[in-house]
Order: C-alpha cells, then structure tokens, then sequence
C-alpha cells in the first residue's frame, strides 16, 4: 500500500510516497546511491526480495510503485515475481518513453497486479497499469494525484484520502510542498486504517521517501518510521545529469 503525491516546480519537482507494510515483513534499508548500465540511481531496498518500490536517477527520472489491491486476476497456485525487481530494472531509463516502451516489451504475467508511476522533469506523470490480464498507459496522470492504495476491501478509504487532499488544497488555496508533507503526516478524519498516515494493528505506515530533483541535483530524504513517530535523517544527494540522446543508426 502506497500513498504518492508530487509537484512540478521550475526545472525538477518534489515527490513523496508513504509506504503502508505489514508487520510481518522485513524492515527495507535505507536508500543508497547504486548503479545500472551505467546510469546512477538512488533506491531504498526492500527486505523480503531486494527490489525496490521507488527510485529516481541521475536523469531526474523517479519511479514509484503502488500494488493493485482488489484485482481477480491473482492465481493462487503461481509463484509470483516481486513487482519491486521490476521498478528497479528500470532505473536506467532516460526518460518515460523509454520506461513505457521497456514495460510494453516485457512480459509482465510473471507479476501482480501493479500502477507504476513514471516522473520526469517537464513533462506530465505518467501512469503505467497492469492488472495482471492486461495493460494501460495515461500519458497524463496529474489529475489523479495524490495516487493511493489500500488493501482495505473498504472502497471508501482510497475516496476519503483523495477528498481530504482535495479539503487541504481548497482551504489553502494552492498545492505547494507543505501541503504535500502535511497531507502525508495527516492522521484525519482520525489516526487509524484510513488516514494517509496509517495505522493498523496487523499495518502501518513504515517510512515517508521524499525525492526532490533541481536542475542541478538528485536528493532522496527518507523517514524510516510512520511519519508522525521520529527516526534518524537519511539523505542521498547526487549530482542531475543531461539526458543522453542516442542517435540511430542510418
């Protein structure tokens, strides 16, 4: 379960995800500054399979994925691959064209359901969709933000956090970076399964990543605890690098 939100500003943007585990999985490592073909990123490390659930490189490119709950497509008898290990494979793209045509390319049956959310600097978020039969693009996703799921069979939680998000812009009057850091710490209507900071007895809210990208920097800041409880700083900067155009060959 994951709740991300963003805002474009001049030259990069900021972008926060909240990561809802259970309790019975092991704890990720912080984020750490790695490498793939040659492209830097930086990633925090899931515990359980070694991927990732967001990551952004040295082309400002960030990605971020949330678990598609509610989907029937799930076979029970098949060995799934870990939807983390693909976002992570990924980090070498350039740009989002090239994250959707990799993702069109590969055979994702392999994986369950999943939303990838692909953010590059100047351009809309988009939105890539699986549901474990079939795949969609929206090359525009700015109008579903904030992106929320909840493995709660209550449909009801994933509306009230986008209506509270939606009460947070009209009282303020904008979206700017303090309304994103208050709408992830958020406890309302009241601190339980349904706030943007959540809290369960079996689930809970287990870190805030916050990735800001400038036109000459990469930062990824990351809160190893529910956001509301303290823990030590954790931040990766590293220096934004000018996408490589490839020429073809004629």
């Amino acid at each position: 379960m994951c709740t991300v939100s963003w805002l474009h500003q001049k030259g990069g943007y900021v972008l926060l995800c909240n990561r809802d585990e259970r309790h019975t999985r092991k704890p990720a490592s912080g984020p750490r500054h790695d490498s793939l073909r040659g492209v830097s990123f930086i990633a925090p490390v899931d515990g359980d399979h070694g991927g990732s659930w967001i990551g952004v490189n040295q082309f400002g490119l960030t990605l971020c994925l949330l678990n598609s709950y509610g989907v029937t497509n799930h076979i029970a008898d098949r060995v799934y691959t870990s939807r983390g290990l693909l976002l992570k494979d990924l980090l070498d793209c350039q740009n989002s064209q090239q994250v959707i045509e990799r993702l069109s390319d590969i055979k994702l049956d392999p994986f369950q359901a999943f939303t990838m959310a692909v953010l590059s600097v100047d351009k809309p978020a988009v939105l890539f969709e699986w549901t474990g039969r079939e795949c969609s693009i929206d090359p525009d996703g700015e109008p579903r933000m904030p992106l929320t799921s909840s493995s709660l069979k209550d449909p009801n939680v994933v509306e009230l956090r986008r209506k509270l998000f939606g009460d947070m812009v009209a009282q303020r009057g904008e979206v700017d970076a303090e309304l994103l850091h208050r709408f992830h710490l958020s406890h309302l209507p009241e601190r339980g399964p349904a706030s943007v900071c959540m809290h369960r007895h079996d689930v809970s809210t287990v870190s805030l990543s916050v990735v800001t990208v400038t036109p000459q920097t990469v930062e990824f800041s990351y809160h190893s605890n529910s956001p509301c409880l303290p823990a030590p700083a954790n931040k990766v900067l590293i220096e934004r690098a000018a996408i490589r155009f490839q020429v073809a060959a004629s």
